[in-house]
């Protein structure tokens, strides 16, 4: 694998966890008045974590294919004269 992949799904990981449990905890405390940090617990869990990887797999691989069609030269096609 690449390694600017895997730097990319990495951080993904990373911005993807934060994000989730910011929603998760922003929606579990949404009737509480005093704001309590959780975490999802057993199937939540997993379906959260499943979601945030394929997010980060998804974006890695996008920002690979834009990459190199940017910095790909153009074929040339010869013309016969």
């Amino acid at each position: 694998m690449n390694k600017k992949v895997l730097i990319i799904t990495g951080a993904g990981l990373a911005i993807g966890i934060a994000e989730a449990l910011i929603y998760y905890n922003l929606g579990k405390n949404a009737e509480s008045d005093k704001f309590k940090l959780q975490i999802p617990k057993g199937a939540e869990l997993l379906k959260t974590t499943g979601i945030i990887i394929a997010t980060s797999l998804a974006t890695a691989a996008l920002s690979n294919i834009i990459e190199r069609s940017l910095t790909e030269k153009p074929k040339l096609i010869p013309i016969p004269a």
